[in-house]
């Protein structure tokens, strides 16, 4: 009977000792990872500073080449913009940022830089082919007397325009008295609207939706941005308005009207960020589906030349229309006042 009892306790010191032993490695390694951590940290401070005084290094010299040629540094500052970017990469995730892996199976990385680069790139597309944005401002007038008689029906509550970007739109509204803010995902183009004075967030469009209360919104406005998206997003957005907006809120989005066959077949698809296509006959059915009512849908910005060649005799009314006839198209969707 002693020696049973001896046995027992011998081994249940011998189960005792090998967990303090398991419990001694865990700890062990848990303090390795820390160390590892505070290196890794610590090489990362080293390795900005580095980087930027080789910046500051490569822009000095190249500045005074340019000058020498008497050259604008506007191209040597884009491309160390796109070095800079591709380095904050490296310098964050080590040097080897991509994965290796085969290019049928490439998976790019989400790193700030990238992103960074890629609302830089947005930023400068739009300001070369989007229009000045005295120009952007003279087309969106259109809206202005819809959007001022929802304000005025609801009570002067504030407009949230979706995807704001440059914030043309916010700063006519500002001009009319109309209180507004915006929200949208690029950093460049959020830091260009701020300093107009704008009231605008960076962030996404769907999250900024959800965050308002009932019926506190007199309008929601999205210029170019549904095509950017999944049609369930759109969905989404759509039925989500529909609870934000106070009775005779509108709802209004603009988009590439693609029944105009040169925006179909090409200008459509030079955004390279376009997804698809939302014509009149899938917003319309949107709309009417979630219970907006009135709904008006009606094209806008015919090309330059549309009058030119509807005036043709030899010319037939329906090719011009469908050839130079409306490039976008306004779909305008009123909560009924009775909700």
């Amino acid at each position: 009977m002693k020696l049973l009892k001896r046995i027992e306790r011998y081994v249940s010191a011998i189960f005792s000792l090998g967990r303090t032993k398991e419990l001694s490695k865990e700890t062990r390694a848990r303090v390795d990872r820390l160390d590892q951590g505070m290196r890794w940290y610590e090489t990362l401070a080293e390795d900005l500073e580095t980087l930027a005084e080789d910046l500051i290094a490569d822009y000095n010299r190249e500045k005074a080449v340019l000058q020498r040629i008497s050259q604008s540094d506007t191209a040597v500052l884009a491309r160390m913009f796109s070095d800079l970017s591709r380095r904050l990469d490296e310098v964050a995730n080590g040097r080897r940022a991509m994965p290796n892996v085969a290019p049928a199976k490439f998976d790019f990385p989400t790193t700030s830089g990238f992103d960074l680069f890629k609302e830089s790139f947005y930023h400068r597309f739009e300001n070369r082919y989007r229009g000045e944005p005295e120009e952007v401002s003279r087309r969106l007038k259109v809206y202005l007397p819809d959007v001022e008689a929802a304000w005025l029906q609801t009570e002067k509550k504030p407009v949230l325009d979706l995807g704001c970007g440059r914030g043309e739109w916010l700063g006519l509204l500002a001009e009319n008295g109309i209180s507004s803010f915006g929200v949208d995902l690029n950093a460049v183009q959020i830091e260009e609207a701020l300093e107009q004075g704008h009231d605008v967030r960076q962030g996404n469009a769907l999250q900024a939706l959800a965050d308002q209360e009932d019926n506190s919104l007199s309008a929601i406005s999205a210029h170019h941005l549904i095509e950017h998206l999944p049609f369930d997003a759109v969905a989404w957005i759509t039925r989500e308005a529909l609870r934000v907006l106070a009775p005779g809120g509108l709802l209004l989005f603009e988009t590439p009207n693609t029944r105009n066959v040169l925006v179909g077949a090409t200008s459509f698809h030079t955004d390279p960020t376009h997804l698809k296509p939302m014509p009149e006959q899938v917003m319309e059915v949107l709309l009417e589906t979630i219970g907006f009512s009135p709904i008006d849908i009606y094209g806008l910005n015919p090309h330059e030349r549309f009058n030119e060649f509807l005036s043709k005799p030899d010319f037939n009314d329906e090719l011009a229309f469908l050839m130079f006839g409306p490039q976008d198209l306004a779909v305008l969707g009123t909560k009924p006042i009775g909700d």
